[in-house]
This record gives C-alpha cells, sequence and structure tokens, in this order.
C-alpha cells in the first residue's frame, strides 16, 4: 500500500447502522437530507438500493440489461440516467454547483407504465418528464416500474 494515500478505514459501528436504520424509517427524504452530516443520505439511499434489489433480482442480476437514457433540454448536460431491463431507472445530477438546483426545461423520457421513486413514494407516468419533478425532494431518484394488477 503507497503511504502516499491516507488510510481513512475505520471498524464499522454496526449497532450504530442498525440505530440509524431503524430511524430513517419512520424519516421523511428531506429530514434524511438535512442530515447529510452525519452521513445518512449515503446510508439511507443504499438501504433502499438494496430493499429494491432484494425485491427485483431480475432486473439487477448479471442478465440484467443497462440502458443509458439521455436527457434533454437546457440542463441535459447535469443529468446522469440509466435504466437496468425497463424496469428501474438510476436519475443522478452531476456537476451540481453549477446548477443551483434549477432543472428548467430538462426532461427524460420514461418508458411507457407506472413508476415509482422508491426513495420519495413519488409515482410518475412514462414519457416526457421533468428532472425537477424527479429530483424535487431527495437529489437522486430511484424508480421502480409498478407491477400492473388484475
Amino acid at each position: 500500500m503507497s503511504n502516499c494515500q491516507p488510510d481513512n478505514r475505520r471498524p464499522v459501528d454496526y449497532n450504530l447502522r442498525r440505530r440509524l436504520l431503524a430511524e430513517l424509517e419512520e424519516t421523511t427524504p428531506e429530514a434524511i437530507w438535512a442530515r447529510v452530516d452525519e452521513g445518512l443520505p449515503k446510508l439511507w439511499m443504499t438501504s433502499q438500493a438494496l430493499h429494491l434489489r432484494r425485491r427485483r433480482p431480475q432486473v439487477f442480476g448479471p442478465a440484467g440489461k443497462y440502458q443509458p437514457l439521455q436527457a434533454r433540454g437546457s440542463r441535459a448536460e447535469h443529468v446522469v440516467a440509466f435504466a437496468r431491463e425497463g424496469k428501474a431507472i438510476t436519475v443522478v445530477p452531476r456537476l451540481v454547483l453549477q446548477l443551483g438546483r434549477e432543472w428548467g426545461d430538462t426532461v427524460l423520457d420514461l418508458p411507457a407504465g407506472r413508476w415509482c421513486n422508491v426513495l420519495t413514494g413519488d409515482e410518475l407516468q412514462g414519457g416526457p418528464v421533468r428532472v425537477g419533478e424527479v429530483l424535487t425532494r431527495f437529489p437522486i431518484g430511484l424508480l421502480s416500474q409498478e407491477e400492473a394488477t388484475a
């Protein structure tokens, strides 16, 4: 190991992580984001993504196909988005200091169907969706296509 890089690894306090995860079950996305200095958004987002992966293993398995999604509009260069198997979509901002959380007319074309942002509980319909709508309550979107009900 090189001495040039700091080693910031430290033992994981699993009891603290369990307590924080239990707290987060009853907390809003906005309140979680407000605790960014404690690392709560990363812990919560990772937990939610793993729950989705457990519910939809075929989407995230080795055969799961990846498809980049292109944003359109004046802030399109600030969005990275991709779909897995057409059933889960990740939306993240980039170059955020230049952005100022203003998305303007920037949209993503979601595949047809009903979508749920698993990080916020917000529901979206397929077709053009404003990025600002996806990222209003939490700065990352993790969308899951709702299963059709009979």
